[in-house]
């Protein structure tokens, strides 16, 4: 098996990306102090909107640039309860501009779009509604999440005008998988390649939770300070984990050149609160989104992210009526025979199906009952001393057994995953299902070891320059338990020690 090594964890997750004090040139960023509406920070930019420099704005009343009208809804609108991001049409010197509003501590965060809003039509909205309603209702009969992925990007694509839409979903350990894609045909697919982790790392996922989208317009840009650099309302930097206009690493900026890629676009797709996945859109040549458009894309991951966690929640219900059903039947025959190795060796179908395994140890009273595909009798004795070393109070589960118990490297046919059940571990009475070898080719979108590069200094680094397929052979593992089978095996365990511990004081 070829290792993979792990960026994710060990550097690039480190990086402080809230913390730039730099945002990207195609917006205005303005920090408002709450109560009185003065302009304690901003882009060095503003001149452009306010007629002014950012040094001659500080400490100036925003109705020096606005009407006093618009100032005062600012904040009637955020009377203490409203905390989301709000869109604002503003009147500055230069004309009507779009601007988001997100409180923040002491402050408003407030984010101009630099384009000219004097022609707003009102009809705007249902104009980009009407383009919804044909993939809102496809979404709708979706019956699976990848057939309700390639809907939605298919319908992302005409009406925003990408050259590539696509979505990945993130593993167990954050390497996303390409599920869905479209493009134009002079751009490279991904589908069904694996990307590592260190390409959305840490950081900028947790920053999805809070921002829903990514725009870059064009990786050519040159970032736009904040003066002063430390916020005079908070004495600290201002935080722009909520900012849109957030300039971001450079290396990322580098890492979408690599791909030929001059504009980038990313959405969240979010499950009951974590981060799911997301839609990732690519273009050749620079390219704006109003905040219209931007909306949409959240509008549509929202929806993506409701249904997708509807569909797992049916999954997950189904399953869990059908390992009651097993359970229950199990609960039965255990009762029925007084005793548990004859009631679930006569129910060795059930007990398999519950544990998902391909074979099932009960060790119990140094007697050892095996059924299915399993160790030997010494190789489980021996396994189960090494279980006992490792004071396994609790449920254990490892999909790469041999890799952490050298002997399982001679059965990893049988044995290369295992989840144990402790009933009395100073006993040596376990009950341990096996899961075999399942040999898998993972196709990664470039070799995932060569993800970062770093130069001779050992501090500057660079992303991986090709995509290319690369091929990677896991052996000597298996399919991992999921949340939900170790809910089920946790619930049958605890069955098993209540049982023996009552029979032994009865």
């Amino acid at each position: 098996m070829t290792n993979i090594k792990n960026n994710d964890a060990e550097f690039c997750g480190k990086v402080p990306l809230h913390q730039t004090n730099l945002i990207q040139p195609h917006g205005f960023l303005l920090v408002i102090d709450r109560q009185t509406l003065e302009i304690v920070q901003g882009s060095e930019n503003v001149n452009e909107l306010l007629g002014v420099s950012i040094k001659d704005a500080l400490k100036t009343p925003l109705t020096k640039y606005v009407p006093e009208e618009q100032a005062i809804q600012l904040q009637q609108r955020f009377d203490g309860t409203v905390t989301s991001r709000i869109p604002f049409v503003f009147t500055f010197p230069g004309g009507k501009f779009l601007a988001t509003i997100k409180p923040q501590d002491r402050c408003f965060i407030m984010e101009v779009e630099k384009e000219n809003r004097e022609n707003l039509k009102e009809d705007s909205f249902i104009h980009v509604y009407q383009n919804l309603k044909y993939v809102m209702a496809s979404i709708e009969v979706a019956q699976s999440a990848e057939e309700t992925c390639m809907l939605a990007i298919r319908e992302l694509k005409r009406v925003s005008g990408f050259d590539k839409i696509m979505i990945y979903q993130f593993d167990e350990n954050w390497n996303g998988d390409v599920i869905a894609e479209i493009r134009e045909p002079e751009m490279d697919s991904y589908l069904g390649l694996k990307f590592p982790a260190s390409d959305v790392p840490k950081q900028a996922r947790e920053l999805y939770k809070k921002t829903p989208y990514r725009l870059i317009p064009t990786t050519e840009y040159e970032a736009v300070r904040l003066y002063p650099v430390i916020n005079p309302a908070t004495n600290v930097f201002t935080d722009l984990s909520d900012s849109n206009l957030r300039s971001v690493a450079g290396v990322h900026l580098e890492y979408l050149r690599n791909m030929k890629v001059m504009a980038s676009m990313s959405t969240r797709i979010l499950k009951d609160g974590q981060l799911w996945g997301l839609i990732a859109c690519h273009h050749r040549t620079p390219k704006y989104l109003s905040f219209e458009m931007c909306s949409v894309f959240e509008l549509l991951s929202d929806m993506i992210s409701t249904k997708v966690a509807a569909m797992g929640n049916q999954d997950l219900y189904r399953y869990k009526t059908e390992m009651q059903q097993l359970h229950s039947q199990l609960v039965e025959n255990i009762y029925r025979h007084t005793d548990i190795i004859s009631g679930l060796y006569d129910n060795k179908e059930n007990i398999l199906q519950l544990l998902n395994a391909d074979g099932v140890t009960v060790a119990m009273n140094n007697v050892i009952n095996s059924f299915g595909n399993t160790p030997n009798d010494n190789e489980i004795e021996d396994l189960i001393l090494w279980l006992q070393s490792g004071n396994t109070h609790r449920l254990y589960h490892q999909p790469q057994l041999p890799a952490v118990f050298e002997p399982a490297e001679a059965y990893a046919d049988k044995a290369s995953g295992i989840l144990a059940l402790p009933i009395q571990m100073d006993k040596g009475n376990y009950i341990i299902a096996f899961r075999g070898e399942a040999l898998q080719r993972v196709n990664w979108g470039g070799n995932p070891n060569e993800a970062i590069t770093f130069e001779s200094d050992g501090k500057k680094y660079h992303p991986r320059n090709s995509f290319q397929q690369w091929q990677q052979i896991v052996e000597k593992t298996s399919l991992p338990w999921k949340e939900s089978e170790l809910d089920v095996a946790e619930q049958f365990r605890n069955f098993i020690v209540e049982f023996t511990l009552n029979k032994f004081y009865n």
